[in-house]
């Protein structure tokens, strides 16, 4: 076999390996793909809304039992905080019976926290809801 021969041999011999092991996977922000030890996470990219930073913290903890018996959740993002809490607790029963809410709008770069402006303690609902908004 002549010397031109052998390569273009060996070239489509490994053009035909390389591609008959490809595979195409498209992933969404947040998504994973496994393939054995292989793992691929799609990241957010720089034009992705903007996602505020969550923190953890016990509001409500029993010495007793030593255990949180009501997680507040505060966001954070840039210079702005929103404070997801509970709002009227019932400690008689370990029980929260109206927790405030946090929306985030990326557009605005701002949240909407919403409270409860008058509490029925008879049923132990919110009868009157307020909405503020934290930011620009």
């Amino acid at each position: 076999m002549n010397r031109q021969a052998l390569q273009a041999l060996i070239v489509g011999a490994i053009l035909l390996a390389g591609s008959a092991g490809a595979k195409e996977v498209n992933l969404g922000t947040g998504e994973t793909y496994r393939q054995g030890d292989l793992t691929v996470t799609c990241g957010q990219s720089a034009t992705d809304a903007p996602t505020p930073m969550t923190l953890n913290d016990c509001q409500y903890w029993d010495d007793f039992s030593k255990k949180c018996l009501f997680e507040k959740t505060t966001y954070v993002y840039q210079t702005l905080e929103c404070v997801e809490e509970c709002q009227y607790w019932d400690k008689f029963s370990s029980t929260c019976h109206y927790q405030t809410k946090c929306t985030f709008y990326p557009p605005q770069r701002s949240f909407v926290r919403t409270t409860c402006e008058k509490f029925d303690d008879f049923n132990k609902t919110c009868e009157k809801m307020k909405e503020s908004r934290i930011g620009h």
